[in-house]
């Protein structure tokens, strides 16, 4: 049993780590915890994914503390989840859907006298750089 003080350290870590105050106070005595970092083989292989459940863990806050600061939390990993996985994790995920919405953002145009090909993010940056290329290049038609 902790003493007043460890629950107080204890109170003040789980609140940084994203849980309400009341934790200790309330905790059950089984919970489920899910993955917000993979778990991995020797091999270097994913044993367990981000957002695996694991039931039947000791709820006591002493438990999920120290589960906690290896990636295993009460609630599912989400965008709003405070945790460095998390953060990590769709840092990278809004980073590849820019990437991938600029990859389908960009357009071409062929020049129709030489085959030219004009890129650009989008179709009007495309039809400028076209333009541009006939009046240089073909000026007199």
């Amino acid at each position: 049993m902790a003493g007043i003080t460890e629950r107080n350290q204890q109170r003040i870590e789980l609140a940084n780590t994203g849980f309400s105050m009341s934790y200790i106070d309330e905790w059950q005595p089984k919970t489920v915890l899910y993955r917000h970092k993979a778990s991995f083989s020797l091999s270097g292989e994913i044993v367990m994914a981000v957002g695996t459940a694991v039931k039947g863990v000791p709820g006591n806050p002493d438990y999920v503390l120290r589960k906690a600061r290896i990636g295993l939390f009460p609630w599912k990993p989400n965008a709003s989840c405070e945790c460095k996985w998390c953060r990590e994790s769709f840092t990278e995920a809004e980073v590849m859907v820019k990437v991938a919405e600029e990859t389908l953002d960009s357009a071409a145009k062929t020049c129709d006298i030489c085959g030219f090909v004009a890129e650009a993010k989008n179709s009007a940056g495309a039809s400028s750089k076209l333009t541009f290329h006939k009046r240089k290049l073909h000026p007199d038609v």
